[in-house]
Order: structure tokens, then C-alpha cells, then sequence
């Protein structure tokens, strides 16, 4: 499996990241507390957004860390470590979850990317044509 991890210089707070998800139309925000533990930039408190524009399907759900190594999701640590916010080079329309909530066509679209972020207690996956990360 390929995959690139997208978040070099920031993640998720290990402990509580409080996700909050938001959906207007076809943008998705994923907001949520910042790993101050192992990176310095940061403070305990500080906030960042994902946000996905032009979104075609997203799932966000409760599987979280122990799931993931008890093999409760389609890939195991050794095809995608845990913990991290990944593009995913497969092909999303045959591998996605099932609980996935589809939010528009994609006619029109070339570009689209599948991602997954795993943070502590959620797993968050999308298919949209581009991200960006900003500090609340």
C-alpha cells in the first residue's frame, strides 16, 4: 500500500483532541487540540483546522488506537502506521468505510484525493480535491 504522511511539524493532542467535525456543502473542517507534548511551536490549549474543499464523501468514526491494533480496521500497522494524517494512494472508490457520508457529485472532478487523520479515540477519512491546515 502507498501512502503519504501529510503532518511533519504538528499533530493531533495524543491525549484529548477534542475533535469537532463541521460540514457546509461540500467543505469539511475538522477542528481540534494540538500535540503541544512533542512540538515545541505549540501550547498546550492551541488549536489547529483541517479543512477539505470540494468533499465528494467523508466517514468519522469511533475507531480509535486499541481498535486499530485489535485489527478492527482494513489496514494493519505494518500497510499504515497508526497516529498520523495520511494521503492514501489507493482506490477510494472500491476502499472506503462503509459508514461514509456522500456529499456531492464528482463530475467535473480529476483531482481527487483520498486522506485519513487517526487521532485518539476517532478516525476521520475523506475523498476532496485539496486540505489545508491553518492554527486557530
Amino acid at each position: 500500500m502507498r501512502y503519504q504522511q501529510l503532518n511533519h511539524d504538528w499533530n493531533a493532542d495524543p491525549n484529548a483532541p477534542e475533535p469537532h467535525l463541521t460540514v457546509a456543502g461540500q467543505t469539511v473542517q475538522l477542528e481540534f487540540y494540538l500535540n503541544a507534548f512533542q512540538f515545541a511551536q505549540f501550547q498546550e490549549g492551541d488549536k489547529a483546522c483541517l479543512t477539505f474543499r470540494n468533499c465528494h464523501k467523508y466517514s468519522f468514526n469511533t475507531l480509535n488506537d486499541e481498535g486499530y491494533y485489535r485489527g478492527q480496521h482494513r489496514y494493519n500497522d505494518q500497510q499504515l502506521p497508526w497516529g498520523e494524517f495520511y494521503e492514501l494512494f489507493t482506490d477510494w472508490q472500491t476502499d472506503f468505510p462503509q459508514d461514509a457520508f456522500t456529499l456531492g457529485s464528482v463530475a467535473g472532478s480529476t483531482q481527487l484525493h483520498q486522506f485519513v487523520f487517526f487521532l485518539r479515540d476517532n478516525t476521520f477519512e475523506c475523498v476532496a480535491e485539496s486540505w489545508d491546515f491553518q492554527r486557530s
